[in-house]
């Protein structure tokens, strides 16, 4: 019970859809620069050049969208719309990929309301292999391509450099923290993250002016001391045993993805 508790998460619960249908299809390439952790970042990015995503993205990036306020209508327009583009027909995805996206939004099956992923059952379960975009950059992704991609995203050498420390440390969501302080301009987050639906959320407050931007103070802490402050107050780092969060949740939904 322990060991589970401690992979279990117990933040807020973002199949509840408080923000329903407030996210409107046009801006969500903008949101993804602005708002979107680089996990999602990545799936969306990846959805975009390839017009597909295999199911293990379809999953993680499915369940993000839902939780961030995109309704079942949408869903089904947005991912036809990418899809057709693709190699897959119109006829093809409304018979097949349809009834994925309806069970994830709890209208088939067992009428399940799945929960978005959280950060731990992403670093922990279900790994990306070649041709996958799912998973954490920061856990999953080589240091080299990592970096390329941060480089890319206009992230400074300073702020990679420590970036990349923090991986090497296995401390990915600290990594994925400084991520949110170097594409926001701010020195302290406020939070401690452990979800990409919480890392939307504390964004789009953020950039609307809902919450205080934490500056550092006139003579700040030196990096060295200030990473190793991080380190010891916030449990992050992966833990070496496997993920034992309820995967319960989704018994069922992995069939009505494995079509690739």
């Amino acid at each position: 019970m322990l060991n589970h508790l401690s992979h279990s998460y117990v933040g807020p619960d973002y199949s509840i859809q408080k923000n329903i249908g407030k996210i409107s299809l046009e801006h969500i390439d903008a949101l993804s620069a602005k708002s979107f952790p680089l996990c999602m970042r990545q799936l969306h990015k990846a959805l975009r050049d390839n017009h597909h995503l295999r199911h293990g993205g379809r999953m993680q990036y499915g369940l993000f969208l839902k939780g961030i306020g995109l309704t079942l209508e949408q869903a089904l327009q947005f991912w036809k719309s990418e899809f057709i583009k693709g190699k897959v027909d119109a006829d093809k995805f409304d018979k097949g990929y349809a009834y994925s996206i309806r069970h994830n939004y709890g209208k088939e099956g067992k009428r399940t309301d799945y929960t978005p992923f959280s950060c731990m059952k992403i670093i922990l379960s279900n790994p990306p292999s070649q041709g996958d975009y799912h998973g954490c950059p920061f856990r999953h992704s080589d240091p080299e391509l990592l970096k390329q991609k941060l480089q890319s995203y206009k992230i400074p050498p300073t702020g990679i450099t420590q970036i990349l420390e923090l991986v090497k440390g296995m401390h990915y969501q600290l990594a994925c923290q400084k991520y949110f302080q170097l594409t926001h301009d701010v020195d302290d987050i406020g939070f401690s993250l452990n979800h990409p639906n919480q890392y939307f959320a504390e964004s789009q407050k953020l950039l609307s002016g809902g919450r205080e931007v934490k500056k550092e103070p006139s003579e700040p802490e030196s990096s060295q001391q200030k990473l190793s402050s991080q380190k010891s107050t916030n449990s992050c780092s992966i833990p070496t045993s496997s993920n034992t969060e309820a995967d319960t949740e989704l018994e069922g939904l992995d069939a009505y993805f494995t079509e690739d």
